[in-house]
């Protein structure tokens, strides 16, 4: 008899479910299933197989070591065996739609600033006066005659 259905065997005699069991010794029910069926590949690693084997051998009242050595034991990638080569890839970078409007937003305003700026710099070539290259003379004004000085108004006229 396999473990998985020595398992099963002792579980029915026992009048459980396998709902129940998955409830009381807190391990998936898709693990449990795939214990009975003598599929511990289905587990992501089998170092989960042995210890979920025990953990429901020893809910059954079971000999647990006796399972567990009777579990076949396949050769795997060491990295597999914590169950790290079953993690799915994901994209480094995803684009979300707030994400794409922020850098939307900040490429029209690189844009907008790039564009003023060359108006800027167009206007202020066209209105730089240039200097005179030879300096212009500048006369200075002549100063206006000293005035003479004031008499008093005299009392004799002239006939």
């Amino acid at each position: 008899m396999t473990p998985g259905a020595f398992l099963a065997a002792k579980r029915g005699e026992r009048g459980l479910t396998l709902q129940q069991a998955a409830y009381a010794t807190h391990i998936r029910l898709e693990h449990l299933s795939a214990l009975e069926a003598d599929e511990p590949e289905l587990i992501p690693a089998p170092v989960y197989a042995r210890g979920y084997l025990r953990s429901y051998a020893r809910y059954l009242g079971l000999d647990a070591e006796s399972l567990v050595s009777k579990l076949p034991n396949p050769v795997q990638d060491p990295r597999k065996t914590l169950g790290l080569g079953m993690l799915k890839t994901r994209p480094r970078f995803v684009l979300t739609g707030p994400a794409a409007a922020a850098a939307g937003l900040i490429l029209l305003a690189g844009a907008f600033a790039a564009y003023a700026w060359r108006q800027i710099e167009s206007d202020q070539r066209g209105t730089i006066v240039t200097a005179p290259a030879t300096p212009a003379v500048v006369s200075p004004t002549p100063a206006p005659p000293p005035s003479p000085p004031s008499r008093p108004p005299s009392s004799h006229t002239l006939s």
